[in-house]
């Protein structure tokens, strides 16, 4: 499959382009291609729209919105912090697959972003308090 991702952290330094390894490692480990565009302090390295309209699926692994976002126009997707990139990319790529091969995959600008990656409630209604890094280091 063809794969093209977008990653931006919070400062748009290391944990961005860590993030790009750790997709572009799990796609070569599963046989697929890959581009990854990375938005940081820097500006972005974009890819190119030839690129993001032959991509089978997008993978936004973000800690703020994505820039230029309507590029991607109802291309399937999913949204998730960078740190879930960090942590398990092949499972990500390998659950999106799983997504859009049932169509339950939302499209980009069609559905909202799926709840899993939705942020979690603040302390104090039963969910679990995020740090200003979106608990990348662990729980607290």
């Amino acid at each position: 499959m063809k794969i093209v991702a977008v990653t931006a952290c919070i400062t748009g330094i290391a944990h961005t382009y860590m993030a790009a390894e750790a997709l572009e490692r799990a796609a070569k480990e599963l046989g697929h291609e890959i581009k990854v565009e990375t938005q940081g302090s820097g500006g972005a390295q974009r890819v190119s729209q030839e690129w993001i309209d032959g991509a089978d699926f997008a993978i936004f692994c973000v800690d703020l919105e994505v820039g230029g976002k309507d590029r991607f126009a109802g291309k399937p997707y999913v949204q998730v912090p960078v740190a879930k990139a960090l942590r398990g990319s092949v499972d990500l790529i390998n659950n999106l697959i799983e997504q859009v091969s049932n169509g339950t995959a939302p499209r980009v600008g069609e559905a909202a972003a799926p709840a899993a990656s939705a942020p979690k409630s603040s302390e104090g209604d039963g969910g679990e308090k995020k740090s200003f890094f979106g608990n990348l280091f662990g729980k607290k």
